[in-house]
């Protein structure tokens, strides 16, 4: 008769438990970014696509308007390092550090460009990078107070001007990753960082803008390397050497003709002179041939290097986020076994003992009550 009652029981356990509709079993995804966090790192992304195509677009101003060919390579290359060290700042996995290196990456640019003569700028064009460089500054500084609560917003920028003092650098466009020293500055100022990678959606969505960003800066910097590959071959002396040739060659032949009209005693000796001229003019041809096919591969070995450096890059980022994601749901399991086993003790709890608990009660009253008529009678 037990065994009979304890089947019993365990069949309508199980029947309760597939009909509740309360008891619903989900897989977590890991806790989302908050909303503060997810608007600093949305806004400074944003930020960095307009800096990246101001900096394209002043670049291209310097290059267009500069008969120097020296200025307008070292406009090619502010605009392939700066945009390369914007994306490095944009992309951080921490929205607060990706804000901190951007401001950074542009007060250094501002404060580079500005003590910096015309000279060892952009000569004439050197006002446009200056302006740019401090109109980009001051967005920075509007976008952190825009999306920084105001104690948080003061915390940053006196971090920033720290470690701007701390750590001064000759060239206005480099960045640092400030991840440990932001961390180390919050704690001395009593505020306790709370780190977290956000959910399974936002961690692709992150890895999607990651793989989106180098993929354009790549484009782009190939891009701008074979402008910058035309302008140095536009530098070689090959045709400047070959028409000062040309134009001797041309000269010795005048010399020629007048001279062996009055003299052609002298015509032998202006002869042979012309026939020096003419070998060192075929020798100055395959030395600079030979110097040009000589830089054209340098070149490509170069261009080569920088391409494989860019994939392992890339391929290094996706690995350390699919690291990131299968972690993130590892550690989603435990919660969910918890979660779980809690609700199967309670269901068990409130099923078994409860009908137990009211029959004992009904027992007790009816027996009372027994005694009750008992003593009456």
């Amino acid at each position: 008769m037990n065994r009979w009652m304890k089947g019993a029981a365990a069949l309508l356990v199980v029947g309760l438990l597939a009909g509740c509709s309360l008891l619903k079993v989900s897989v977590s995804t890991g806790d989302p970014l908050p909303k503060e966090q997810m608007d600093v790192r949305t806004m400074t992304r944003g930020f960095y696509y307009d800096m990246a195509g101001e900096v394209a677009r002043a670049a291209d101003s310097i290059v267009s308007l500069s008969p120097d060919l020296g200025v307008r390579v070292a406009a090619v290359r502010w605009k392939i390092r700066a945009t390369q060290a914007g994306l490095s700042a944009a992309m951080q996995g921490i929205p607060d550090v990706a804000l901190a290196d951007l401001w950074i990456l542009c007060r250094r640019m501002d404060a580079a460009f500005s003590a910096a003569p015309d000279s060892l700028l952009f000569g004439a064009q050197s006002p446009l990078a200056r302006e740019t460089a401090a109109r980009l500054d001051r967005r920075i500084g509007r976008l952190a107070r825009l999306v920084l609560p105001s104690d948080r917003c003061a915390l940053m920028e006196r971090f920033v001007e720290e470690y701007l003092r701390e750590n001064p650098v000759s060239e206005g466009a480099e960045t640092d990753n400030t991840t440990l020293a932001w961390l180390e500055f919050l704690r001395e100022n009593g505020v306790e960082h709370a780190y977290a990678t956000g959910s399974i959606a936002e961690v692709l969505s992150d890895v999607n803008d990651r793989v989106s960003g180098q993929a354009q800066q790549l484009s782009n910097s190939v891009s701008w390397s074979k402008d910058l590959f035309e302008m140095r071959f536009e530098q070689d002396s090959l045709r400047v050497q070959l028409g000062m040739q040309l134009d001797s060659l041309e000269r010795n032949f005048a010399r020629i003709v007048a001279v062996a009209e009055h003299l052609p005693q002298i015509s032998d000796r202006l002869l042979t002179e012309l026939n020096g001229q003419i070998t060192q003019l075929i020798r100055t041809m395959d030395a600079s041939v030979d110097r040009a096919f000589t830089d054209f591969d340098r070149q490509r070995m170069a261009m080569q290097d920088y391409v494989t450096q860019e994939r392992e890059a890339l391929v290094g980022q996706l690995r350390q986020a699919g690291d990131e994601l299968v972690r993130t749901t590892l550690d989603a399991v435990p919660d969910l076994v918890g979660k779980v086993l809690l609700w199967f003790v309670l269901a068990v709890a409130v099923l078994v003992g409860g009908p137990f608990a009211v029959g004992f009660w009904l027992g007790g009253v009816r027996a009372r009550s027994r005694m009750k008529k008992q003593a009456g009678e």
